[in-house]
């Protein structure tokens, strides 16, 4: 993502976008994005050091315990990896981004949150230190900062703009520090709607069209009323709803679940049901149904006329599926489900 910031007369805007210039943890990267949090809530120009913490741990959350990537603070004496272990795991992938938000506001309080800022502040506004014609971003005091007028203007009446270049540069650190892991902006936050799967659940009923539908891990019977789309990578890794990562399980099997990874003898019994599906609908596919028949041949490198071939579909899936798998699980996932 690569967003360019507009000019204003009043303030250095080539200086705010050396912020994050020579990162090495991510604090920088946290605390601005607290700011850009707060007047997303507010256009106050006051912002208080607990109220910023609270902010920086709602946005590390998501990355670092529901998607379990690298996010540069890893020590066993980090304010911020110790705070953020107080809210709790993602085991489930339950938590909605309100109850995340009231869990770090509690444990906020109970941190001298300055402490845990003490040199975050000051370290942002290193643009600023030599030479600067205009004020710098905001003057630290007791409690929190205050936004210097025209900058807290500029941020407010830039705000999407502001927001997209400091997710771009979020994104791309991040990145850097997880090489072997594909980054998206949907494993650093929560959704920004609720995830519907009605289509593909339409998909996976066209494709039985009346067959029993069997749950890949008991082997139970599910019933149309009871059916749950589960991923069989967790959606908290692969950051994605593409078809060929949903398999039909009944609900209670999908919550126990959450963001565990399956045994790997479960992949055949994955992709049996996948070879079923695609047979089903190839004959009547419609746009939608092309639309999730050409993931397959995109994501898994399978081209059209070897989509029902149950072999090629097999290796297909495990050369695409077991790498990842043992990615997932060097990153923490808990693993060997059920």
């Amino acid at each position: 993502m690569s967003t360019s910031l507009p000019a204003q007369e009043g303030v250095d805007v080539d200086r705010l976008a050396q912020l994050f210039r020579d990162c090495t943890q991510s604090y920088k990267f946290l605390f601005f994005r607290g700011i850009v949090a707060r007047l997303h809530k507010s256009t106050c120009e006051h912002m208080r050091f607990d109220e910023l913490l609270a902010e920086m741990l709602v946005a590390a959350w998501w990355p670092a315990v529901v998607g379990r990537l690298a996010i540069g603070n890893a020590a066993d004496n980090d304010t911020l990896t110790a705070l953020l272990g107080t809210i709790g795991d993602a085991l489930h992938e339950k938590l909605a981004p309100r109850e995340v938000h009231e869990l770090a506001r509690f444990w906020v309080k109970r941190e001298r949150s300055r402490g845990c800022l003490r040199y975050v502040p000051d370290a942002l506004l290193s643009p600023w230190k030599k030479g600067a014609q205009h004020p710098p971003l905001y003057r630290i005091l007791v409690d929190g900062i205050e936004l210097y007028k025209p900058w807290r203007n500029y941020l407010v009446n830039n705000l999407p703009i502001v927001s997209g270049w400091a997710d771009g540069a979020w994104l791309g650190w991040i990145q850097t520090r997880n090489p072997n892991v594909p980054v998206s902006m949907a494993k650093l936050g929560p959704p920004s709607k609720r995830i519907s799967l009605a289509l593909e659940r339409k998909f996976f009923l066209t494709g039985m069209s009346g067959m029993p539908l069997e749950c890949i891990y008991s082997e139970e019977h599910v019933d149309e009323g009871d059916l749950s789309l589960d991923h069989f990578l967790p959606r908290s890794f692969v950051g994605h709803d593409r078809i060929w990562n949903l398999v039909p399980v009944a609900r209670s099997v999908n919550s126990a679940k959450g963001a565990r990874l399956p045994q790997p003898r479960y992949l055949e019994r994955l992709v049996r049901v996948h070879h079923v599906i695609i047979n089903g609908v190839l004959p009547t596919a419609g746009s939608v149904e092309k639309t999730f028949l050409d993931q397959y041949c995109s994501d898994l490198r399978l081209p059209p006329d070897r989509l029902t071939d149950a072999d090629a579909l097999l290796d297909a899936y495990t050369g695409l599926v077991l790498p990842m798998m043992a990615i997932a699980q060097r990153m923490g996932f808990p693993a060997g489900w059920p």
